[in-house]
Formats: structure tokens, sequence, C-alpha cells
């Protein structure tokens, strides 16, 4: 069991990690990313989002490369799956936005690595993979409103 010293420096880390959260451009490009307007429906249009460049492009970076930078501070130890798991929800919402496109991203862009310690971390335990199911549900019914709303 790890001390009440460690849990406590664990804690400050989480309580930093939310506050690099709320930094503006952060803000905007997770007010991006966890919207209505990144809501990829197949692989080539997360690719040509991502190809095309710009301000777009930069926030899922952003906001990714956070995610997959939390996810190894878990993998190597630093912070608790447990304690990211119950504090960190939004990570495994938008994992779950490009979980079904990251095989071909990565073999389109040559980066084979890209999120993965998003991906393990989420992946590497049945509760993270129920999460991420329940998530990918939830992003199905939004593109459905979004279909509804395009339609109307």
């Amino acid at each position: 069991m790890a001390s009440r010293n460690a849990k406590f420096e664990e804690a400050e880390l989480i309580l930093r990690l939310y506050e690099l959260r709320r930094e503006t451009v952060m803000r905007q490009a997770r007010g991006f990313v966890g919207g209505m307007q990144f809501l990829p429906k197949s692989a080539r249009e997360f690719l040509d989002l991502m190809g095309k460049g710009g301000q777009e492009s930069t926030y899922v970076l952003q906001v990714y490369g956070y995610w997959d930078m939390v996810s190894g501070f878990v993998k190597h130890g630093t912070v608790s799956e447990a304690l990211v798991y119950d504090t960190c929800q939004e990570m495994y919402f938008q994992y779950a936005k490009i979980q079904p496109y990251l095989k071909e991203f990565r073999k389109h862009t040559e980066l084979p690595e890209w999120m993965e310690n998003l991906e393990g971390v989420i992946e590497g335990s049945a509760k993270g993979r129920k999460r991420n199911a329940a998530m990918r549900n939830s992003i199905e019914k939004m593109i459905e409103f979004r279909n509804r709303q395009a339609g109307a």
C-alpha cells in the first residue's frame, strides 16, 4: 500500500493536471474536441482534418497529446490508474471519439506509436473497456442527433 505522503503527492499531481486543463488555449481545444464539431465518422474524415492543418488539427493534437501524457504517467506508476479512472472521465470520452480510427490513422501517418499510452490505459483494463463502450454508445447517439439536425 502506498504511503500517505505518496497518495498526497499523487493527488497534488491530479490537481495540477486539472489546472492545466483550465488554461485558456487548452479550454478552447477541449471545447472543440469535446464538442459536436469534432465527431469524425470515419478514419478518412479524421485523416482529412489532421492533414489540412490549422487551428482544429492543432486543438486535436493538443488535447490528445495531453491525455497521452497523463496515460504515460499511469504507465510509469506516477499516478494510479484507479485515480485517473475516477477523476478523468473526459479522457475516456475523447478517446472513444478516435478509437475506431486509430489503426488506420497510424498506418496512413506512419506513426505506429501515436496515442499508445492512452490506448494502453483504456484498453488495458476491463473497467476501461467497459467505459469506452459506454462512451462509444454516447458518441453514436450524438452523431445520430447531429444527422437529424442536419436533415431538419
